[in-house]
């Protein structure tokens, strides 16, 4: 897992969102090899193991790997991938689940983002490519993603309800014609595949201000 991810992930627990605290055992590069990210608010941990950082309700049940997915050799798919996401400049960080996992590395080198895959391994991924095990709900903070696409299998888990609130204003939403559109995001097009959303402008949280000491 890319060490620069980590000031972006929360905990799952229903409390105030903070940082996770990192605890590295190894590291690969730029990535976490091996460690503990932990919640300073409910101490819960969130293993990392051979470079996947699993956010699952039991880390400590779930299997040992993910199952693997091959990088696609299609150039046609990554285009599609990349306009469906709406990677027209570099930056941010893009979210794929597993039927769109092939893409991946390809998409880090058309439009230079940070790629975290959910819920796959991939062969031969780039620094630029994290993978995080997930259930129901993804571990970031509200507003954070720039686009995320989601298939059937992660619909189904109801995985898009949490992923429209971790997309950012103006952001990108995939997923398939089966899957409703959730309020909030204003469908774009769709065809007989898939449906494409944008996320409305959210308003920033409250700012609490406190009078300066004297």
């Amino acid at each position: 897992m890319f060490i620069e991810l980590v000031d972006s992930l929360r905990c799952l627990e229903p409390h105030d969102e903070t940082w996770l605290v990192a605890a590295v055992t190894r590291m690969d590069g730029r990535h976490i090899a091996q460690g503990v990210l932990g919640c300073p608010i409910c101490r819960r941990e969130y293993p990392i193991r051979d470079g996947i950082g699993w956010f699952t309700a039991r880390p400590d049940t779930v299997p040992a790997r993910l199952t693997s997915v091959a990088a696609s050799t299609d150039p046609d798919r990554t285009m599609r991938a990349a306009a469906l996401l709406g990677l027209t400049d570099a930056g941010g960080i893009v979210c794929v689940d597993r039927e769109w996992a092939d893409c991946a590395d390809a998409l880090t080198e058309l439009s230079p983002a940070h790629v975290i895959v959910l819920g796959a391994a991939v062969d031969a991924i780039s620094e630029t490519v994290s993978v995080l095990a997930v259930d129901d709900r993804l571990p970031f903070a509200h507003g954070t993603l720039r686009a995320i696409a989601l298939g059937a299998e992660s619909a189904e888990r109801g995985l898009i309800a949490s992923a429209t609130e971790c997309v950012r204003s103006r952001g990108r939403l995939v997923a398939p014609v089966t899957a409703p559109v959730p309020d909030g995001v204003v469908e774009l097009a769709r065809d007989e595949r898939v449906w494409v959303g944008e996320r409305g402008v959210v308003a920033s949280p409250p700012i609490a201000l406190r009078s300066a000491r004297r």
